[in-house]
């Protein structure tokens, strides 16, 4: 059953125990720019390979890639069920003995009715990448969940469906039973790229690392700095961003808001308070806004030996005419890129979440309302007014 027949005949009339003995799962299906997502029956395997999990989605979170695809400013393979930040329950594990696949990593922790998270892609663990490299996100038969056609394997790719097929190669995080699955689902995007933006051996090893410059507080910045407060421990973390909203979110994670306006005058207002308290510069930026234009002044605002991540800028227009090569050597700066994550940050994520869930206002990013999936278009129409940093898809309430 395709398209608006699909939705017609599931609206209203499935319930979660329905969804359970289902034989078919219910996708949001992304068919072209301009046009809505329609819901499709897509079959569920009658068998599962070793260590394939089939898992049942309970929410899903909408990040801004995916807004980005739906507007034409991200190419990706179509039709394709979009959809990568997401919880689930698993309802069945693959023990196909004899089909030759690589058994799930740390795989017999896991068990049906656990619910998880899992990591946006999925690797051989066998390249170079995933092995020397320590770089399994660069894995040379990547797949990521949510990019790729609907032709591919089973066609449940992506998180905006009633099911998931995840892979071999996908690491799964089971979850503390106290925290909320809309709370989490953000986790395995957000919140793992952060923990390796940031990760504790990789920020100076010298100096007082008490402070910090954060670019952009859309989810990523405000994850930022929960976790330079938080993780890494910094007695001050300037968030920098010209909404000012967001920036409210981002001073209740522990931030010392400063609005950017836009000019000159501007920029030297915000060096003069940073630099009142850390006349030398901070020791950390952080760049989360994607805007070639912010790296400047996160390098001025440096310290000498500091520390700059590069997170945002994942698209062609990212020149950095304002960088040279002059001003790192004498400011002995290390840059570093950093792109996705690894299943380790992954478990890293969800252990912060847990550790420190009672001191952090996590649903404060997140719509109030779950959408259903019936409601996917409403939902990104919401997402699109940059209301909140996540609105929220409830994957069982079709």
């Amino acid at each position: 059953m395709h398209g608006r027949k699909a939705a017609c005949t599931l609206r209203g009339g499935w319930n979660r125990l329905q969804l359970r003995r289902a034989t078919k799962a219910v996708a949001a299906v992304f068919h072209e720019v301009g046009k809505p997502l329609e819901l499709q029956e897509i079959p569920l395997p009658d068998k599962l390979n070793e260590g394939e999990l089939l898992v049942r989605m309970e929410v899903a979170t909408i990040c801004g890639s995916d807004l980005h695809t739906v507007s034409g400013k991200r190419q990706e393979p179509m039709p394709l069920v979009l959809g990568h930040e997401g919880v689930g329950v698993i309802e069945r594990i693959g023990s196909d003995i004899f089909s030759g696949n690589r058994p799930r990593h740390r795989g017999w922790k896991l068990q049906e009715g656990d619910r998880v998270t899992f990591s946006v892609a999925d690797s051989c663990g066998l390249c170079p990448e995933c092995t020397l490299h320590k770089l399994p996100q660069k894995c040379v038969s990547l797949m990521k969940y949510g990019h790729s056609r609907i032709s591919e394997g089973s066609g449940l790719n992506g998180t905006y469906a009633s099911h998931i097929l995840l892979r071999p190669g996908t690491h799964a995080v089971k979850l503390p039973n106290q925290l909320s699955s809309r709370v989490c689902a953000p986790a395995n995007c957000a919140l793992a790229t952060v923990v390796n933006a940031l990760d504790m051996a990789r920020l100076p090893r010298y100096g007082a690392n008490k402070s910090a410059v954060v670019q952009g507080v859309g989810l990523l910045g405000i994850y930022a700095v929960a976790w330079l407060r938080k993780r890494v421990g910094m007695d001050s973390v300037f968030c920098l961003d010209t909404d000012a909203e967001r920036l409210k979110t981002a001073k209740r994670f522990g931030g010392i808001p400063l609005l950017v306006t836009g000019d000159d005058q501007d920029v030297l207002e915000r060096s003069r308070t940073i630099r009142e308290m850390y006349p030398r510069g901070v020791d950390v930026a952080v760049e989360m806004t994607g805007a070639k234009h912010v790296i400047h002044e996160g390098v001025q605002l440096l310290r000498n030996g500091g520390h700059y991540s590069f997170t945002g800028m994942v698209h062609p227009d990212s020149q950095l005419s304002s960088l040279t090569g002059e001003t790192i050597i004498r400011k002995c700066l290390t840059i570093r890129g950093v792109h996705n994550y690894t299943p380790w940050n992954l478990e890293e994520a969800v252990k912060f979440l847990d550790e420190f869930r009672e001191e952090l206002p996590l649903e404060s990013v997140l719509s109030p309302t779950s959408y259903r999936l019936s409601q996917i278009n409403e939902a990104f129409q919401q997402a699109h007014t940059g209301s909140y940093c996540r609105v929220v898809v409830d994957c069982q309430n079709i």
